[in-house]
C-alpha cells in the first residue's frame, strides 16, 4: 500500500473516531466507554502538544506540503472557516468536554 491510500485510510479512521467521540453518547451502551476513553484522549493531547496521534500518522503519510495543520483544521478549511490556533484549541477541548459531560450525566 503506498503511502497516499494510508493517508486517506487513517483520514477515515479519524473521521469516524472523531464521530465516536463527538457523538457516541447518543448509544446508551458506549457512555462508559466514553467516559473513559475522552479522558485518556485529552491527556494524550497534553504530552503531545495538543496534536492527535491519529494526526500524526495522518501527515506522516500525506504528499500534502504543509503537515502542520491540525485534523480540525483541514475539516474546517475544506468549509472555508479559518480560526487562530487558540481558539481552535478551545473548540476541541470544549466539544470533548461537553462529550464527556453528557456522557457522564446519562449513565
Amino acid at each position: 500500500m503506498d503511502n497516499m491510500n494510508k493517508a486517506k485510510m487513517i483520514n477515515m479512521i479519524h473521521n469516524f473516531s472523531s464521530l465516536y467521540f463527538l457523538l457516541g453518547w447518543l448509544i446508551p451502551s458506549q457512555r462508559v466507554n466514553l467516559v473513559l476513553l475522552i479522558p485518556t484522549l485529552q491527556y494524550q493531547f497534553l504530552v503531545n502538544n495538543n496534536m492527535c496521534i491519529l494526526t500524526q500518522l495522518e501527515n506522516k503519510y500525506s504528499l500534502e506540503k504543509d503537515k502542520t495543520d491540525s485534523y480540525t483544521d483541514k475539516k474546517l478549511k475544506e468549509y472555508g472557516i479559518i480560526m487562530s490556533e487558540t481558539n481552535l484549541e478551545r473548540l476541541i477541548n470544549t466539544s470533548l468536554y461537553m462529550s464527556f459531560l453528557i456522557s457522564y450525566s446519562f449513565m
